[in-house]
């Protein structure tokens, strides 16, 4: 899709503008944090961390859009970087915020066990996890999609938002609540936008979630 230029998000996401000036105001009065952003797509906060003057990290598996950003923001041209980030963190210092803004769901069970663990050592004792959007079981799409790896996980999707993405998974509290079992969670938060026109009995529902590494 990037390579085709259909998915190109370029302005900051507002949810993560928001938590992130909610939950990291010792990071930002500070003014030198580190923030690592798992798959930074199109580089839509890009810009954001930039004007905080953050030192920006991160990761995306598609070469042709590391290879955009990396022009586009020659300042973080060694700091863009092609990675599974359900399969390795490739920087070696330590983050005080990493942000996903919904990109780790569209994995299995299993791939976002091992991403929330490589997450946790990358972050600094007391470092902040921003995600967002993070679908809910509650999403009208869930039970529309095959089961695919696990019961969270489906596929398959012919139309509609998921059409042609491969995997997304879907959450419930319980199912969150595990996942996040090593972090203290800050925020949790549900979000739903129904559908009144067309009166087609759309459902985007979402979490947003906020959690902290513990300081010992």
């Amino acid at each position: 899709r990037y390579r085709e230029k259909t998915h190109m998000s370029i302005w900051p996401w507002s949810d993560i503008v928001s938590l992130v000036h909610r939950h990291c105001k010792h990071v930002l009065a500070a003014g030198d944090g580190q923030v690592y952003e798992l798959g930074c797509g199109a580089g839509a906060n890009v810009p954001f961390f930039r004007s905080l003057g953050l030192k920006y990290c991160a990761t995306d598996g598609s070469p042709t859009m590391v290879e955009e950003l990396r022009r586009r923001f020659p300042e973080f041209s060694a700091t863009i970087r092609v990675a599974d980030f359900t399969r390795e963190q490739p920087f070696q210092h330590a983050f005080d915020i990493a942000i996903d803004r919904a990109s780790l769901t569209h994995n299995d069970t299993a791939s976002i066990r091992t991403a929330l663990r490589l997450v946790f050592e990358a972050l600094k004792p007391g470092g902040v996890f921003i995600a967002a959007d993070w679908f809910s079981t509650k999403h009208s799409e869930f039970n529309r999609g095959m089961p695919s790896d696990d019961v969270f996980t489906r596929t398959g999707y012919r139309s509609g938002q998921f059409a042609g993405l491969g995997r997304v998974h879907f959450s419930d509290e319980s199912h969150l609540r595990d996942l996040f079992s090593s972090f203290e969670i800050l925020s949790l938060t549900e979000k739903f936008v129904c559908n009144r026109e067309p009166a087609d009995g759309a459902v985007f529902a979402a979490w947003n979630i906020v959690a902290r590494k513990p300081s010992t």
